[in-house]
């Protein structure tokens, strides 16, 4: 087998390990809270934690409506799963 392919067969497994790789319920659930709230311009996701926290990273400015928004969210998410348990969302402040 050639380099080039040996590089082309390795890159290949590595996208499809990428691809099996599961979220759980909860991130599932947090993901879903941040594309209804990702309506601030300066707040960024920077990831979702296995536990469904959502880190983001954003200006002081946009933090506090953004957190209303998420909690807004959870309350809703709580409706119809009661015993959801939905970590505080976390804002970074941006590099200046």
């Amino acid at each position: 087998m050639t380099a080039a392919r040996q590089l082309a067969v390795g890159i290949a497994l590595l996208a499809a390990g990428c691809l099996t790789g599961a979220q759980t319920m909860e991130q599932d659930l947090a993901y879903q809270r941040w594309q209804r709230c990702d309506t601030f311009s300066t707040i960024v996701l920077q990831r979702i934690n296995l536990d469904g926290r959502v880190i983001a990273a954003g200006r002081e400015t946009e933090r506090e409506p953004f957190l209303a928004c998420m909690a807004e969210q959870a309350r809703e998410q709580r409706r119809s799963k009661p015993d959801l348990v939905v970590p505080e969302p976390v804002v970074n402040p941006l590099p200046r």
